[in-house]
């Protein structure tokens, strides 16, 4: 009988103790995402990180936590980055679409040069071309969150560009294929850098120009290194804001309702800044005593034209059946 006792006695402790801890214990642990970025600090794609990061993290309080990690602290390229998502080394980023290319053409267009003349038909291009942008991200074990545009694209230099012949010789940072070839094409010396070496090749004088935005200058302080900004209106190039899927398809399916529509109004948000951005980040140059120049003579526009439909006609060959769809589609809405 004694020893019947010492076992219930020794048995009722122990199933308190382990429905205490069943209560300590929560449901479900918190999931933690790293999310990475190239850009730092008041650049405007490190702050739509972080804006981002911010509202996941308050509407899925003690379930999702995203840590962003900005200036490519994580030691990744910008040309790494797309498949960096896709392999699942870093589960959200933020990628430029340009250096995506090398593995997927399709993405080259929102930098195609001077094929978009304002914000309007960029984002009707965007539009336009989400479903095949969509379509090959999920092939590469991604999904779009959201995109993001730059302000258009300026030459940022030690001489303003007003005739075509000012552009030969400049020894140019571009951010991208497309850039390199339109610039190559009109004599500079243009090469691809990721955004974290631009600043260091300026001052050892490397290059002694940069393709950017104006948004980027201001980001970089290019009035210590540079003396002229001009708005060619080169591009409207895109960011886009990936998720790998294997972590996508984790969540619960609330949580991946709410990285949805926060992507969606990140992207309202974004498109409305973006434009709003290109008059005040000027304006924080000529400040700092960069001499602006914000409009280019009708031949110089022409000729640059005529050079960046070299950089359509191929893209059109790459990506085939679909980027004829997108373009009748455009050409036929923009009109």
């Amino acid at each position: 009988m004694r020893k019947r006792i010492f076992k219930r006695e020794a048995v009722l402790p122990l199933a308190i103790m382990a429905l205490g801890l069943a209560f300590c214990i929560p449901a479900t642990a918190q999931v933690k995402l790293d999310m990475d970025t190239t850009y730092s600090g008041q650049n405007m794609h490190a702050e739509t990180c972080r804006e981002f990061a911010k509202r996941v993290n308050e509407a899925l309080k003690d379930q999702v936590f995203i840590t962003v990690h900005e200036g490519g602290a994580l030691g990744l390229k910008d040309e790494d980055r797309f498949t960096a998502v896709a392999d699942g080394i870093v589960p959200i980023q933020s990628v430029l679409m340009g250096a995506a290319i090398g593995t997927s053409p399709i993405f080259g267009l929102s930098t195609s040069p001077f094929f978009v003349k304002d914000f309007k038909e960029a984002r009707l291009l965007m539009e336009i071309a989400r479903p095949y942008y969509e379509k090959e991200a999920k092939k590469h074990n991604q999904l779009i969150l959201y995109t993001a545009p730059w302000p258009p694209s300026s030459i940022h230099a030690n001489r303003p560009i007003i005739k075509y012949e000012d552009i030969k010789g400049l020894r140019i940072r571009t951010y991208d294929k497309n850039g390199t070839d339109v610039l190559k094409k009109a004599g500079a010396n243009a090469v691809v850098m990721s955004w974290g070496d631009v600043y260091p090749a300026l001052a050892t004088k490397t290059i002694d120009s940069v393709l950017t935005s104006s948004q980027s200058a201001v980001a970089g302080k290019f009035w210590e290194v540079l003396t002229d900004t001009t708005r060619v209106n080169f591009a409207i190039p895109l960011n886009m804001i990936n998720i790998n899927l294997n972590t996508f398809n984790k969540l619960t399916k609330e949580q991946q309702a709410k990285f949805v529509e926060i992507g969606k109004q990140m992207e309202e948000r974004q498109w409305m800044l973006a434009e709003e951005a290109m008059v005040n980040d000027e304006n924080t140059c000529e400040k700092n005593g960069m001499k602006i120049t914000r409009s280019i003579s009708a031949e110089l526009a022409s000729k640059l034209k005529a050079d960046g439909m070299m950089v359509i006609d191929e893209w059109t060959k790459k990506v085939g059946p679909d980027a004829k769809a997108i373009l009748d589609e455009f050409e036929k809405k923009r009109k």
